[in-house]
């Protein structure tokens, strides 16, 4: 891993405070923040973007090998709810019936709608591509692939510079998906603002990795909390799911607030008890489904980690003791969280549990490598230098 030499990092910091300036002027092609992939499966994955006008688009996918994008008949894919197609500003269009572990390029391509005061005729403007004009690729999952490596960000909290510079040294081609293991926001007041912070500074990787998010507990803060989930749809509804990627299964949970539910700090309008023993319910049968069970690896991605420390905050206590029974009977090998803003290693048997949790740190990238019954992991700071190590 190369380091990042000075001028790089200027430049880097540089073209973050550019992005980070409101969009005074309107693109173009429209687009402002965008697009990005989410909710990947074996034979499907999701798309979204944010536009500054209200327009209706649609997404044409092509094979990855190389023919003409241009060709005729290319699948359109839109946004639909209730028999309609949708219009707005927040886009997020559903592509199915892929093949597993294949590579597919992606256009975007929409109209603004000039004026739809009408219920019976709507105005729109010029059908144009709105996506960066170099074509993104994505690859779909696959449970028989023999290797699976992912990245993991985590606490950024609204720092555009570190997050662009921490995500600047994946190597995209190699790698399958990126985890942000929650808190890249601090909160989420406008939904503008959060999709621009989270998405933006890693455009370049969010257009072609599938993003991973496990929803931290700054992402529930805020006037706009309940619009977040619309930026990283998932295959529950939920903020908790499973998912698989050659050897390695993955349960992602969502722990809540840190605090009582009767804290002075969320005004009266935490109830994250009873959501907890919601997603208690699906955890006892998620770790059944055989596509989890039968993997020779078991990963479970959780921004708050199930560890009981001297001064463990409120959830962290009740998602050990509640928890991880639950994910010591499934066998899980490794649990990967965030939440603590410094490198943990808390080693099987320790604190509470039977398996080990590495929490990373807000100041470094974890990239992980996972084949048949083996974890490597190594995470690197913004410079690009190797911080720590471990493998199992």
């Amino acid at each position: 891993m190369q380091k990042i030499d000075k001028m790089k990092r200027f430049r880097i910091i540089l073209l973050c405070l550019l992005v980070s300036l409101p969009a005074l002027a309107a693109s173009p092609s429209n687009l402002i923040y965008g697009p990005w992939v989410s909710n990947v499966s074996e034979t499907g994955f999701t798309v979204l973007w944010v536009t500054e006008k209200p327009s209706l688009d649609f997404v044409v996918v092509a094979p990855d090998d190389g023919s003409a994008f241009e060709k005729q008949n290319r699948p359109k894919y839109y946004q639909e709810a209730y028999g309609r197609r949708v219009s707005g500003r927040f886009h997020s269009v559903r592509i199915d019936g892929l093949e597993p572990g294949t590579s597919y390029r992606y256009r975007v391509v929409g109209q603004v709608i000039k004026d739809d005061s009408s219920p019976y005729r709507i105005s729109y403007g010029p059908t144009r591509q709105i996506s960066p004009k170099q074509d993104a690729s994505v690859r779909t999952l696959s449970s028989s692939a023999a290797v699976c490596r992912f990245s993991v960000l985590n606490d950024i909290h609204y720092n555009d510079a570190r997050y662009m510079a921490l995500a600047s040294g994946i190597d995209v081609p190699a790698t399958d998906f990126l985890i942000l293991n929650g808190d890249i926001v601090s909160y989420c007041q406008e939904i503008d603002t959060v999709a621009k912070h989270c998405i933006v500074p890693i455009a370049a990787q969010a257009a072609r990795l599938p993003l991973i998010y496990a929803r931290g507990n700054h992402e529930g803060r805020g006037r706009d909390f309940d619009k977040f989930y619309g930026l990283f749809p998932t295959s529950t509804g939920e903020f908790w799911y499973s998912f698989r990627q050659g050897p390695a299964a993955f349960i992602v949970l969502d722990a809540g607030e840190d605090k009582p539910d009767s804290s002075h700090e969320y005004a009266g309008q935490a109830d994250y008890d009873p959501w907890r023993l919601r997603q208690t319910e699906w955890l006892k049968e998620a770790v059944k489904d055989p596509a989890f069970a039968s993997a020779p690896v078991k990963i479970c991605i959780m921004h708050v980690p199930t560890v009981k420390f001297r001064d463990s905050w409120y959830s962290e206590v009740w998602i050990t003791e509640n928890w991880t029974p639950i994910l010591e009977e499934a066998g899980i090998d490794l649990m990967l969280s965030a939440h603590h803003h410094k490198w943990i290693c808390s080693p099987a048997g320790a604190d509470g549990k039977a398996y080990p949790v590495l929490v990373n740190s807000n100041l470094e990238r974890m990239d992980v490598e996972v084949t048949l019954g083996n974890i490597f992991v190594k995470t690197y700071d913004e410079a690009g230098a190797l911080v720590h190590q471990w493998e199992k």
